[in-house]
């Protein structure tokens, strides 16, 4: 990535020898000859032949440091592919369905279809084999055809891996597993095994009757070019005849036999830096030996390297290496120098610019990336500002343009409001194209040179509002932001306490059959009416509960309450809003599967509605996790469809059962025609792809009429019935089946 400009060493030096009054003079040759002549040349020889010396043994040094490093990365690469295979092994063995399919009723079409299916098409593994505990194989699959006969026939060490695993199993139980480099008939190969047991609380299963599943990928030169690429190392290769200079390792397998070897080239990095060092010292050393003493050689070195370390110091103490723009610490310095000597304080304004989505660019496309936009926006912010404030860069997604005096206010203001435009244009880093958000936090003020660093606070303070508020926009600091924020703290306070008080209950929204105007489901909504503090609604605490985490605390809990207080209910299904961050937790659909079976209620009459947010944030985290859930037999919704960034995409992308048309888009359809002509596309489309529509927000007789002319049989709102507590709820459904019916 190319670096944002520094200030040029060259420049810098010819600066300071302008302040220093130049080179020293050099003396007359008679004065050289007859005092500095001899003496010199011994010292000078002396010295040349130890600093040459010191570089050759510094390069000799570098490169073995680099090959060792070298050496250990390779190793270290090749182990993490091996224990990455052992733990896609485990993660395959520990599967309840897997143990029904090999104990319960073997069924070796499933073992195809799931293993056999994956060896012959999959990156993790080219080979699948189940065996029994004498290396018997049951079941085998590669990517070339399957295999059959004693697991040591196509691996070497086979004996030693199962005798391995069964002292492991001793000492771990069956979530034992054991992975070894192998020799195999292609050349080397990673192999790991685990025993087939269940994750739902099976028993242990006999030694006498377990089956071990290995997994094998074979090792390539071109597996071997990825590795080296993923980890920036030397390019090794499997070894076919010794090329000149190169390093080698041998690979063993668990018998400690040799598999095979491989080499690759190291880099060397010290003859490079020698070769550079010794001609630039070459040269120097011949004009320093020709034209000064040997005394004000030593003396001038000293103060040079002394003097460019201190510079680069002070460089980067106050500088920015990515961008080269002035950081924090050197903005405030610069902004007080400029505070008349005269005068006790002066008018400032600051504006803090926030890259909204940098740490979602780093995440998908690496450090570099991010380090390369901060760049670019650099660019393009200072070409917006042309120079008239001072523009650095005060925090990882932050830059700051601060400008002193009168007209201060009204031109960082403008200029902010300028870059803010930035936003709406797609920005070219390189040959990645990205979109990112920009907020601003502004702030002004009369400053003293102690108090400057409180009005830049104050700007990053209206930053962290305006982002809070949805970004995209510029927020001036006002007093009332900080009491904002105290009271947020406490209200994330109480919102503990009132989950540890069991203060908050679920009221629930009938779904109503139109064909039948009865109830066939309902939706838990969160209320908080028992606090002691007075009622709140959920508009109020759930934007905090989400900002603070706890909004994972009230989702379980909203997610265990409803389930205990439907269950019973044997006919009614439960729609429970999920979150993101309940959907990031790797442990929900084990958790609910467990409320579930706690209850005694079907997984079926459980239906997640989750919103668009986290699909967009991580597209592929949100795949596994709703595979998993309906996996699990759990009915999944797309809420709010019609707000945000709702689109019939995600209808086709991700695994929905059902989508919920959200109250912005039915209202009024009757006296919309467009509106009306949206509505009935997506229900099409939907219902062409197999899913259901609920229709959210009913409110008039007319929208239900010409939603259910759409073909929609589901409908929630203020029409049919309002949210309910459950005791309310129960008096409804276990009334006569005329009372049952919506209004």
């Amino acid at each position: 990535m190319p670096q944002a400009a520094e200030p040029s060493p060259t420049a810098a030096n010819a600066g300071r020898g302008a302040r220093f009054g130049g080179s020293p003079k050099r003396h007359p040759l008679r004065t050289f000859l007859l005092w500095v002549a001899v003496p010199a040349a011994a010292v000078f020889a002396a010295v040349c032949s130890l600093v040459f010396l010191i570089m050759y043994l510094m390069s000799a040094e570098m490169n073995a440091i680099d090959a060792d490093r070298g050496r250990k990365a390779i190793v270290a690469a090749i182990e993490s592919l091996v224990v990455a295979l052992g733990e896609g092994t485990a993660d395959e063995a520990t599967w309840t369905e897997a143990y029904v399919n090999t104990y319960i009723t073997p069924n070796p079409a499933w073992f195809d279809s799931v293993w056999g299916a994956t060896a012959r098409i999959s990156e993790s593994y080219d080979t699948v084999v189940l065996t029994d505990t004498a290396g018997q194989i049951v079941f085998g699959e590669t990517s070339r055809g399957p295999i059959g006969g004693q697991l040591a026939d196509h691996f070497s060490s086979a004996a030693t891996m199962l005798a391995e695993l069964d002292q492991n199993i001793n000492s771990l139980g069956d979530d034992a597993t054991v992975a070894h480099l192998v020799r195999r008939d292609d050349g080397a190969a990673a192999l790991a095994a685990a025993v087939v047991h269940g994750n739902t609380g099976q028993a242990s299963v006999p030694r006498s009757e377990r089956r071990i599943l290995w997994f094998a990928k074979q090792l390539n030169d071109e597996m071997l070019s990825g590795v080296a690429a993923r980890f920036q190392l030397p390019l090794p290769r499997f070894e076919r005849a010794h090329e000149p200079g190169a390093e080698s390792m041998v690979l063993h397998d668990a018998d400690g036999a040799e598999i095979t070897s491989i080499s690759w080239q190291p880099r060397r990095p010290g003859d490079p830096a020698f070769a550079h060092a010794a001609g630039v010292a070459a040269i120097l050393m011949l004009i320093i030996g020709v034209l000064v003493t040997a005394v004000l050689v030593a003396f001038f070195s000293s103060i040079k390297s002394r003097t460019e370390s201190d510079e680069r110091d002070w460089h980067n103490a106050r500088y920015d290496p990515v961008t080269g723009l002035p950081n924090g610490f050197a903005l405030e310095e610069s902004l007080r120098n400029m505070m008349p000597r005269k005068r006790r304080d002066m008018p400032l304004a600051a504006a803090q610019i926030g890259i909204d989505g940098f740490f979602d660019v780093i995440a998908s496309y690496g450090r570099e990336a991010g380090d390369r936009l901060m760049d670019v926006l650099a660019d393009h912010i200072e070409a917006a500002t042309n120079g008239h404030v001072q523009f650095a860069r005060t925090g990882a997604a932050e830059f700051t343009l601060a400008r002193a005096g009168d007209d201060g206010a009204d031109l960082v203001r403008g200029l902010a409001m300028r870059i803010l435009g930035l936003a709406s244009e797609a920005i070219k880093v390189d040959n990645l194209t990205l979109k990112v958000g920009l907020s601003v936090g502004f702030a002004e003020g009369v400053v003293t040179r102690e108090t400057i660093g409180d009005l830049m606070r104050r700007a990053e303070t209206a930053l962290a509002r305006a982002r809070e508020t949805g970004g995209h926009h510029l927020v001036v600091y006002d007093p009332g932001i900080e009491d904002e924020r105290r009271l947020r703290l406490e209200l994330q306070a109480d919102i503990r306490r009132g989950l540890n008080a069991d203060e908050f209950d679920l009221d629930y929204q009938p779904i109503i059959d139109f064909a039948t105007q009865s109830i066939i489901g309902v939706e838990a909504l969160m209320r908080w009416n028992r606090r002691p503090g007075g009622p709140m609604g959920p508009g109020e605490f759930i934007p905090v509960a989400e900002k603070s985490g706890l909004i994972d605390d009230l989702g379980m809990f909203a997610l265990r309450r409803a389930i205990e207080e439907i269950g019973p209910f044997e006919d009614i299904k439960v729609s429970v809003n999920v979150s993101a961050a309940q959907l990031r937790n790797p442990n929900l659909g084990t958790t609910i599967s467990a409320v579930l079976e706690e209850w005694g209620m079907a997984a079926d009459r459980l239906q997640l509605e989750v919103t668009e947010s986290f699909l967009i944030a991580q597209p592929e985290r949100a795949k596994r996790v709703m595979e998993e859930l309906r996996a699990r037999g759990i009915v999944l919704a797309l809420d709010d469809f019609g707000t945000g960034y709702s689109s019939i995409g995600y209808l086709r992308q991700f695994a929905f059962d059902r989508v919920k048309l959200d109250r912005s888009l039915v209202a009024d359809i009757d006296q919309n025609a467009a509106q009306s002509a949206l509505v009935e596309a997506t229900m099409i489309y939907a219902f062409a792809m197999g899913l259901a529509v609920t229709a959210e927000g009913v409110e008039r007789r007319e929208e239900a009429a010409l939603l259910a002319r759409y073909g929609c049989r589901e409908f929630q709102g203020y029409l049919f019935a309002r949210p309910m507590p459950v005791d309310q709820l129960a008096r409804l459904l276990s009334g006569p089946a005329e009372a049952r019916k919506a209004g």
